[in-house]
């Protein structure tokens, strides 16, 4: 069995490769990876964030499908206020699921200009469709913290490991 898994990863590695070329979104043992984004992966953290460059500077944040699964039934998302400058880690968002409240700090320095209210008003939004309903939008102040984002191909090994470490089933995740 162990020889049959360690084939199918050698013919599925090529694939991935082909696929990040062609600017394709991945699955990561069921769970979605988008092509278009940048990542901040901190397993230790269990801090699973997306970026989208919406263009003149502001970017849009987001959780990352794992994060989705693993908070799955998300209750509340209270993100800072329009106007509000945050610097690096600083607390965005505060995240209720279950029994448990987390922070959701910022992957970038900046002004929040753009706060959801569709996922204030129904977080379970981002438990199925994490990449379409984006968290907070930021204007960067300091563009240059992008550097510390990742590629898909650059955390698609690390993701994978947390899948398989921490079991995550991303059959709710929609996306």
């Amino acid at each position: 069995m162990l020889r049959r898994d360690f084939i199918k990863a050698v013919l599925a590695f090529p694939l991935l490769y082909s696929r990040l070329a062609m600017g394709e979104d991945v699955k990561v043992l069921g769970c979605t990876l988008k092509a278009d984004r940048l990542y901040r992966i901190e397993p230790y953290r269990m801090l699973f964030q997306w970026v989208k460059d919406e263009g003149a500077g502001v970017y849009s944040v987001g959780m990352v499908s794992i994060l989705a699964a693993l908070s799955y039934p998300l209750y509340s998302i209270r993100v800072k206020p329009v106007g509000t400058n945050l610097e690096f880690d600083d607390n965005l968002a505060t995240v209720e699921a279950g029994k448990r409240i987390a922070t959701f700090p910022t992957p970038l320095s900046g002004e929040v200009v753009a706060v959801n209210e569709e996922v204030i008003k129904n977080p379970e939004l981002v438990n199925r469709k994490p990449y379409t309903y984006w968290i907070a939008k930021i204007k960067a102040t300091k563009p240059e913290e992008l550097r510390n984002l990742q590629r898909v191909e650059e955390v698609y090994e690390e993701i994978k490991g947390v899948i398989i470490k921490e079991d995550i089933d991303c059959s709710k995740v929609e996306e």
